[in-house]
């Protein structure tokens, strides 16, 4: 589950974390992070009973928080804009080089395939094929070596044969799916096609249909 330090978190998302479906809580966000509203969440969570993995998904260098299991580090691999492959960073371990903890840091090779999103406008990310897809997968897990690839649809639900294609090319790049799931259906059908699946605005726009997500989940 990933939950943005900008909104509000009802109060049903603590019954949701605390599932045995939900095996991880992640917190990062596109828009108004900070380092205030990411560590009072951070300690939400914590304060709400969760237990396991708690991580940060950083996108803003004066918002990192000690104190989780661990940090992700995105890398927008179809970004038109060069500051989220490489330049974001750099400024990050320029500052903050003595402090990281390596051992504690998972990159993440994100593919936006909604532009239309913030993430997408944000990062002007480019349109994304299947064929794009599996190439860019490959790029990084053949060749920069990261562990773990992210289809991040953003708010609508995804092109599965998308998503199938990269799961058929893939071969040992741990693959994750996020965005628009808002039935038991679509999470049922992208489910076996990944190794994760991340919901996060089903649990602000309607807590009860993400509890109802989490229980019927057949994973």
């Amino acid at each position: 589950m990933k939950l943005d330090p900008d909104k509000c978190l009802p109060e049903e998302a603590f019954w949701i974390i605390n599932q045995r479906n939900v095996d991880a809580v992640v917190v990062g966000g596109t828009l108004g992070v900070n380092y205030d509203n990411t560590e009072a969440l951070i300690r939400l969570v914590r304060r709400g009973g969760f237990n396991g993995p708690l991580v940060q998904e950083i996108s803003v260098e004066d918002a990192v928080v000690p104190g989780v299991d661990a940090h992700f580090i995105p890398v927008v691999l179809n970004a038109g804009d060069k500051k989220w492959l490489v330049d974001a960073h750099l400024g990050a371990i320029k500052r903050y080089r003595d402090l990281i903890r390596w051992d504690r840091v998972l990159t993440e090779g994100y593919l936006v395939c909604n532009r239309d999103s913030a993430v997408g406008r944000l990062t002007r990310s480019s349109r994304v094929n299947p064929e794009d897809a599996v190439a860019y997968t490959l790029l990084a897990e053949e060749v920069y070596r990261i562990p773990l690839i992210y289809i991040e649809y953003s708010g609508v639900f995804g092109d599965l044969d998308l998503v199938a294609a990269v799961s058929g090319a893939r071969k040992n790049i741990h693959l994750v799916y996020g965005g628009g799931i808002k039935t038991p259906a679509q999470l049922n059908a992208v489910a076996p096609l990944v190794d994760t699946v991340v919901i996060g605005n089903i649990v602000y726009e309607n807590p009860g249909q993400a509890r109802e997500l989490v229980e019927c989940f057949k994973g």
